[in-house]
C-alpha cells in the first residue's frame, strides 16, 4: 500500500486535482455500467415475458394433445352417475358409450368365513392363572345370607385359589365342560349374591356373571385357557391338542410357527400379508379361530396343513402324518366354512352374476363402466337408472386456463412493448399479438359441424349488448360458460374441430408460439442471444475503461510525484545558493 501526501512541497492540493481529472474519465464508465444494467433488464423482462408465452403453449396443449388420446383428450371424458347411490355406484372411463341403463340389485355378495368347528382351547382348571382368563387383580364382595365376605383376587392367583376363598365365604365354584363358571351356596339351601359397587375387580363383567331363577350364579362368557397372548408351542399354552413348530398355509401364502410364535403375532401376520387374502380372529368367548376371506363371493378360502398340526389343532384341517411327522394326506373341513354369495344384479332387465361387488365391464358388458353394488334394491328402490354421460369438468377448466393465458400474454406484450419499456420496437411480439388476435376473431371454416368461431362456442371478446361495451378490452377474451356448454351437447364434434382440430383455432395458436419459443430461430432464444453478446461486450467495454483509469491515475500519481520532489531539489538548492 502507497501512501502519498498531497502538495508538501509545492503547497498544491495534487490529490484533488488527480481525483477530478480521474473522475472525468469515470464518468464514461458510469454511462457503460448505466447501459449495462438497462441491457439485464431487459434480459430479465425477455425471461419474464417468455414464462408468459411458456404459460400459454401449456394451455393450449390441453386441447391440442387430444391427438395423443386416452387421458390427454379431454373431449372423451365421461362421467358415470346414479339415480340412487344408496343402490349402486358407478364411474366410467373414455370408453364408455354415453347412454343410460336400468339397474336393480337382488342379492349383495358376502365374504366367505372358515371357523373352528368346535372351541379348540381347554377349559379353564385349577391350575390356571385368572390372568390368563383376563381377570385383573382386586377385590370381589360375596354375601351368603346377607353375610359379607371380601375376596382379595392377586395378580398371580390361580382359579384353584379362587375357589379355596369362595368355599370358605360358603360359596361354590365349579367350571363346567362348555367352560360356564357356575357359583352356588356350598350347601345348596343359602341365599347368594355377588358383587358390590366397591368392587375392584373386573371377574362380574368380564365373565358375565347371572343370577338364575334357582339362585345360583352362571357366566354369559366361557373360560378358556388359550388367549391371545399364548406361545403356540408351549405345553401350557391352553389348546387341546399341543401346537407343533411348523408351517402352514392360508391362501397363497406359507407362515411358519416358531417358539416365541403367540396367537397375537400370528393372527397379525395373517392379516397384514396380502397373499393369504384373509382376516383371522381369535373369540375369547368360544375358545374358536375365524378366517374371514378378504375377497367377495362364493369361494373356499384356501387353508393347508404343512409341517405344523396348527390347522388340525384349529379344526381346519384333518392331516395324517408318517412317523417322522412327513403328511401323507390331508383334507381342508369344507362343512368348517361357511361360503360367501356372489352378488346377482339385473342390467336393463338381463341377470347377471358376479363373485364381487365391484362390478367391471367384463361382467356387466357396459364397456368402460365400473360399478359398486352397495345394497339389494328394495321396492321402494324400483329399479335405478345409469346415466353415461361426457364429463366437461376438465374441460371447462382448461377453457377457463385458456382464456387467462390467451389474456395474460396480450397484456404482457403490451407492457413490455409500449413506449419507453424494456422490448419497445420489437416487432416479433406486435406481429404475435396480431395473429392470435386474428386467430381469436377467426374460426374452422373446415369442419362441418354447426359452429365455426370461437365466439359461437361463448369464447369471445364480450357481447356488442354489453352495458359495460364502451369500457370493455376488445383485446381480451372472455368466457360464457353456459353458451359453452350448451354448443357441446348440440354439436361436441364441432366445438372439438374448433379448439382442438388439426385446423382448429387452438392449433393455429400452438404453431404460432411454438414458433416464437423454438429453439435457437425463436424470438426468444435470438433475443437473448443478443442481449447475452450486449452484456458481455459491455461488461469487457467496462473492465477495459476501468483498467485504464486506473492507468490514468497511477500516471497522475507519479507525474506529480515527480513535480513535487523536483521543487523539492529546486527550492534544497536555492536554500544552498543563498
Amino acid at each position: 500500500m502507497s501512501i502519498s501526501f498531497s502538495g508538501l512541497a509545492s503547497g498544491l492540493d495534487t490529490s484533488q486535482w488527480v481525483e477530478a481529472l480521474v473522475s472525468v474519465r469515470q464518468q464514461k464508465v458510469t454511462a457503460l455500467q448505466t447501459d449495462l444494467n438497462a441491457i439485464k433488464a431487459k434480459k430479465s423482462t425477455l425471461g419474464a415475458t417468455r414464462t408468459v408465452f411458456n404459460n400459454f403453449r401449456t394451455a393450449i396443449e390441453k386441447f391440442t394433445d387430444a391427438k395423443f388420446g386416452g387421458s390427454f383428450d379431454l373431449f372423451t371424458k365421461n362421467t358415470a352417475k346414479s339415480s340412487n347411490e344408496n343402490v349402486f355406484t358407478a364411474t366410467a372411463n373414455e370408453k364408455a358409450a354415453r347412454q343410460s341403463y336400468d339397474i336393480t340389485v337382488q342379492q349383495l355378495a358376502t365374504y366367505t368365513k372358515a371357523q373352528s368347528k368346535d372351541s379348540v382351547s381347554a377349559v379353564a382348571d385349577d391350575d390356571t392363572k385368572l390372568s390368563q382368563l383376563g381377570i385383573g387383580k382386586g377385590t370381589l364382595t360375596a354375601y351368603v345370607n346377607g353375610a359379607k365376605t371380601t375376596i382379595d383376587i392377586g395378580a398371580d392367583d390361580t382359579f384353584g385359589q379362587l375357589k379355596e376363598q369362595l368355599a370358605d365365604a360358603g360359596i361354590k365354584a365349579t367350571i363346567g365342560d362348555d367352560g360356564l363358571l357356575t357359583l352356588s351356596s356350598m350347601d345348596g339351601v343359602k341365599d347368594i349374591s355377588i358383587g358390590a359397587t366397591t368392587d375392584t375387580s373386573n371377574l362380574v363383567s368380564l365373565v358375565g356373571l347371572e343370577k338364575q331363577e334357582d339362585g345360583t350364579y352362571r357366566s354369559t362368557n366361557s373360560l378358556f385357557k388359550a388367549g391371545t397372548d399364548s406361545k403356540l408351542t408351549a405345553a401350557d399354552a391352553g389348546f387341546n391338542e399341543q401346537i407343533t413348530s411348523g408351517t402352514f398355509k392360508i391362501g397363497d401364502a406359507t407362515f411358519t410357527i416358531d417358539d416365541n410364535t403367540t396367537l397375537s403375532s400370528l393372527i397379525s401376520s395373517i392379516n397384514n400379508n396380502k397373499d393369504a387374502q384373509a382376516y383371522a380372529y381369535w373369540d375369547d368367548a368360544t375358545g374358536k379361530l375365524s378366517i374371514t376371506s378378504k375377497k367377495e363371493g362364493a369361494s373356499y378360502i384356501n387353508i393347508e396343513a404343512g409341517t405344523s398340526n396348527f390347522t388340525d389343532v384349529m379344526n381346519f384341517t384333518q392331516t395324517e402324518r408318517d412317523a417322522d411327522g412327513n403328511v401323507v394326506s390331508s383334507k381342508m373341513y369344507t362343512e368348517a366354512q361357511e361360503l360367501g354369495k356372489n352378488a346377482i344384479f339385473t342390467v336393463n332387465g338381463t341377470k347377471m352374476t358376479s363373485t364381487s361387488n365391484t362390478v367391471g365391464e367384463d361382467i356387466s358388458r357396459i364397456a368402460g363402466v365400473t360399478l359398486t353394488l352397495k345394497k339389494e334394491s328394495s321396492e321402494e328402490d324400483g329399479v335405478s337408472k345409469l346415466n353415461v354421460e361426457q364429463d366437461s369438468t376438465d374441460l371447462i377448466n382448461a377453457v377457463k386456463s385458456f382464456v387467462d393465458s390467451y389474456n395474460e400474454v396480450i397484456s404482457k406484450i403490451d407492457e413490455v412493448t409500449a413506449s419507453g419499456a424494456d422490448l419497445q420496437r420489437e416487432s416479433s411480439l406486435t406481429s404475435f399479438k396480431n395473429t392470435i388476435r386474428t386467430y381469436a376473431n377467426g374460426g374452422n371454416y373446415a369442419n362441418g359441424g354447426a359452429f365455426k368461431l370461437l365466439a359461437d362456442i361463448g369464447i369471445s371478446t364480450g357481447k356488442a349488448d354489453d352495458k359495460d361495451i364502451s369500457t370493455s378490452n376488445t383485446n381480451k377474451l372472455v368466457f360464457d360458460e353456459a353458451k359453452f356448454k350448451e354448443a357441446l351437447t348440440k354439436d361436441p364434434e364441432s366445438v372439438r374441430a374448433i379448439v382442438a382440430g388439426d385446423n382448429g383455432v387452438l392449433s393455429m395458436m400452438e404453431d404460432a408460439v411454438e414458433q416464437t419459443l423454438s429453439a435457437s430461430t425463436g424470438f426468444f432464444d435470438v433475443k437473448e442471444k443478443t442481449l447475452n453478446s450486449d452484456v458481455k461486450k459491455m461488461e469487457d467495454k467496462i473492465k477495459k475503461q476501468t483498467t485504464s483509469i486506473t492507468n490514468y491515475k497511477a500516471q497522475l500519481e507519479k507525474k506529480f510525484s515527480a513535480m513535487e520532489t523536483m521543487i523539492a531539489k529546486m527550492q534544497q538548492n536555492y536554500s544552498s545558493f543563498l
